[in-house]
């Protein structure tokens, strides 16, 4: 398997627009109550929590890949480990896409099949992945520049509508919704994973860059949440997608609303997204086989995507599973967390994974 470099920039730019969509897909049913300003806090509250779960994977980024290094260290065992951020990536992009198909069918009601868009979605970021990293970071790239000019378009004329009254004390409510908002956020973070798999083929300093996406994403985030507060104010609860409402109530002239642009961030950041994870499934499962690369597994992994969200979408039980902000924020702290640790401890004990 060819393995390219990018720079940290680059691999931090498609981190940031993948992330994109824990905000775009907020809503009051997962942040567990109905203050919205509250999420601003539980934002900060998971970006300092990031720090914290992200630092066994810079314990082993200089020995390669999580996955090729428990299996140096671990033998037969280690297989478990490249096998778990499959199945991580299998779930977190299955749950990214069930959102965004349920948001067509609920809210846009677009008279296609939204089955069809999610397929062409995957497919995309398929021909992606096997074109390597370096052709999904360019990617990534003008699809920040698309996607800033879209969200200053949109912040730039809503900001107009701001009414400072229709901000509401923090923790009016308590603070159990902080911390579920904090759950969900860390739930929705899969950069984590990203990094254990991919921060070997990144150069440059990576630690800045690791740094800029979380000032970067939470800028942004805070932004738009502050936005959604004082533009719709107590309406923005009753809504599944606020943003998306944001954005469908801006008008200019003769492009009327803006929700085409909202819908098509959504749709370029799920493409970046998918990308990078169906990438990350290669080299997972190269360093298993450890000899010649075949194709067929990813695109197997592509086809289980698009299984999962149709199964979610149509049985309410697999929907509910999928997008539990508990579940998802276990599996994201597994593997951000233990599986390179464990990694890092079993090179340690047996002597392996040195420094190149």
């Amino acid at each position: 398997m060819v393995r390219t470099k990018i720079s940290q920039a680059q691999f931090f730019v498609s981190m940031f627009v993948s992330h994109i969509l824990v905000t775009i897909a907020l809503n009051a049913k997962y942040t567990g109550g109905e203050s919205i300003l509250d999420n601003i806090v539980s934002y900060a509250i998971a970006m300092i929590a990031a720090v914290i779960i992200a630092l066994p994977i810079w314990l082993c980024q200089k020995r390669g890949t999580v996955p090729e290094l428990a299996v140096k260290s671990m033998g037969s065992v280690g297989y478990i480990v490249p096998a778990a951020y499959w199945l991580y990536f299998v779930l977190a992009g299955s749950s990214s896409l069930a959102l965004f198909q349920i948001f067509l069918m609920d809210t846009v009601n677009p008279g296609f099949s939204a089955s069809l868009v999610t397929a062409a979605i995957i497919g995309v970021a398929l021909y992606g992945a096997l074109h390597g990293i370096e052709t999904v970071a360019r990617c990534a790239s003008c699809v920040l520049i698309v996607m800033l000019l879209g969200c200053v378009l949109v912040f730039g004329i809503v900001v107009a509508r701001f009414d400072p009254k229709n901000l509401e004390p923090l923790f009016q409510y308590g603070y159990s919704q902080t911390i579920q908002g904090t759950i969900l956020f860390i739930a929705r973070t899969s950069i984590f994973a990203d990094m254990a798999v991919l921060l070997p083929q990144v150069k440059g300093r990576k630690g800045w860059g690791f740094a800029g996406w979380i000032l970067g994403t939470a800028a942004f985030v805070s932004l738009t949440l502050l936005l959604i507060a004082g533009c719709l104010g107590r309406y923005a609860y009753t809504q599944n997608f606020p943003v998306y409402v944001l954005a469908a109530l801006t008008e200019v002239r003769s492009l009327q609303r803006l929700d085409a642009v909202f819908t098509g961030v959504w749709m370029m950041g799920l493409v970046i997204k998918l990308a990078m994870d169906l990438y990350a499934c290669r080299v997972c499962f190269f360093s298993i086989t450890g000899n010649r690369e075949r194709k067929w597994p990813v695109c197997g992994t592509a086809i289980l995507l698009l299984g999962l969200t149709m199964l979610a979408v149509g049985n309410s039980t697999v929907q509910g599973w999928l997008l539990d902000p508990w579940a998802l924020f276990l599996c994201t702290v597994v593997s951000g967390s233990v599986l390179p640790l464990v990694s890092w401890l079993a090179a340690i004990i047996r002597g392996k994974g040195a420094v190149k």
